[in-house]
């Protein structure tokens, strides 16, 4: 009876949250910055295969996928819980599904490289949803994710469907406890207008976004890098003394 409860009350939270789902159709400014940051990641992370399995976690329209597509990639697909984004990404050519990225119906081990841009900052619980990344990713997989950092200036934790807009170190650890590898760790901004409704000039400011290149090790890979971090610390430590 216990579980059962558990169970409704999640169901009920979940019918919630879905209310605030909105479409992502593209924009002027997303669609430059992914035409530079894909083929960044073709050459620098994903490797050689263009047979490989990627996911656009949260692909909105799909726009993510043509330059993946146009980068020779044949095994691409997305995942969005957006009716609209479906149809469009479909529309597009692509195989995309309406999927939540917290209980995703994928098998284990499914994917090669996730793509996820701004997408995890909308999940209600993200220890969880990590989880589910690392379940359907290969061993050796990597995933990209870019996401808003805290205290910008556009309030984006009480914008709907923001639920996760946490720090770096916060999001770290909870990479970490899922034994992921982080690779890349870094931040950058851009330079937004905010409208000035008196007809007065517009006013820009820059928003922070984290990025992180993560990788899925094995049990046996995550301790030897933790040895390997602690004999990095022991001089510094020592020295401090």
């Amino acid at each position: 009876m216990e579980t059962k409860n558990k169970i409704e009350k999640l169901e009920q939270f979940l019918e919630k949250v879905s209310s605030e789902i909105y479409s992502e159709p593209d924009t002027d400014m997303h669609t430059k910055m992914m035409d530079q940051l894909i083929p960044d990641l073709d050459k620098n992370q994903i490797g050689e295969n263009k047979d490989q399995a990627i996911l656009d976690v949260g692909c909105g329209q799909g726009y993510a996928l043509t330059k993946f597509k146009e980068l020779g990639f044949t095994n691409i697909q997305g995942i969005t819980l957006s009716d609209e984004d479906v149809k469009a990404t479909q529309d597009r050519g692509f195989k995309c599904e309406k999927m939540d990225q917290s209980f995703m119906t994928f098998e284990d081990e499914s994917f090669d490289f996730l793509f996820v841009r701004h997408c995890l900052e909308h999940s209600p619980f993200p220890y969880f949803t990590l989880g589910e990344f690392r379940r359907v990713l290969k061993t050796g997989g990597k995933i990209y994710i870019e996401m808003p950092a805290p205290d910008n200036f556009r309030p984006i934790e009480y914008m709907a469907n923001h639920y996760s807009v946490m720090g770096a170190k916060q999001w770290a650890s909870l990479m970490l406890r899922h034994k992921f590898q982080i690779q890349v760790a870094t931040d950058f901004s851009i330079e937004l207008v905010n409208p000035n409704p008196k007809g007065e000039d517009d006013k820009t400011f820059k928003e922070r976004n984290l990025v992180f290149v993560i990788k899925k090790c094995t049990e046996e890979e995550f301790k030897e890098l933790e040895k390997a971090q602690q004999q990095i610390q022991v001089p510094s430590q020592a020295k401090e003394k």
